[in-house]
């Protein structure tokens, strides 16, 4: 067993990067705590002593991870806000546009009176506006289609730059459907829309896509920083 592997996962757990670079992190860290702890043996330390000098040496698991990430992005700081503070207009925005907007106070007297059925089918409503697309304005149309995905992909793509939890696919995709699940039964509550299916479908796609999104920003990140670190001899 690695002797260094407990210390070596302590200052990884708090570095904010890809499973990648954190490999690479992990096998150059215990490069040279392997050396250090030979020059010690060399000196005739015993093993165990060697080990535990290895790591005085290298320094604090936590103001190492704190280093690292500082030298991985030294603007993270300042990028963790603009992402707090996109988040911030970017929720005021969907509320404003989905529950506030002068169209929802239109549409809430038509549903008063027309009682729209909810929607339980998927696909169904995604259909319709495809296949009589020449039965509805350019708006209409590309707002149920297109707009009902470009709307979440914002919170696809910031929730992971925020929060290091939701750095999975499986996480983003509860997300996004817990959120749009949220608009649609505030809508049906309030009488500013109805319950479709097809949105939480539409919704949950976008926030994918923002998240994919991410994901390639990531990877951009992580191969510009391996090319800035210098070659390990």
């Amino acid at each position: 067993m690695n002797p260094f592997e407990g210390y070596l996962q302590r200052i990884l757990q708090g570095v904010e990067a890809s499973d990648e670079v954190k490999r690479e992190l992990r096998d150059e860290f215990n490069d040279h705590l392997e050396q250090l702890r030979a020059d010690f043996a060399a000196k005739g330390v015993p093993d165990e002593f060697a080990v535990k000098l290895a790591i005085s040496d290298f320094g604090d698991s936590g103001l190492v991870g704190a280093l690292m990430n500082h030298a991985i992005s030294p603007y993270r700081k300042w990028l963790r806000r603009f992402a707090w503070m996109a988040m911030a207009v970017y929720a005021l925005e969907v509320v404003h546009m989905l529950l506030l907007n002068s169209y929802r106070t239109t549409q809430r007297h038509y549903i008063k009176d027309m009682a729209p059925r909810p929607n339980f089918t998927p696909f169904k409503s995604i259909q319709l506006y495809v296949s009589d697309y020449h039965k509805y304005n350019f708006d209409t149309w590309f707002f149920n289609i297109f707009g009902n995905m470009l709307i979440f992909v914002p919170l696809g793509f910031l929730l992971p730059i925020l929060f290091t939890g939701t750095r999975k696919l499986h996480r983003i995709l509860l997300c996004s459907l817990l959120g749009s699940l949220a608009i649609e039964l505030s809508q049906l509550a309030t009488k500013l829309g109805f319950f479709d299916v097809d949105d939480l479908i539409l919704n949950t796609a976008g926030g994918v896509s923002g998240f994919a999104v991410w994901v390639a920003v990531a990877k951009g990140a992580g191969w510009f920083t391996r090319k800035r670190r210098p070659q390990r001899a």
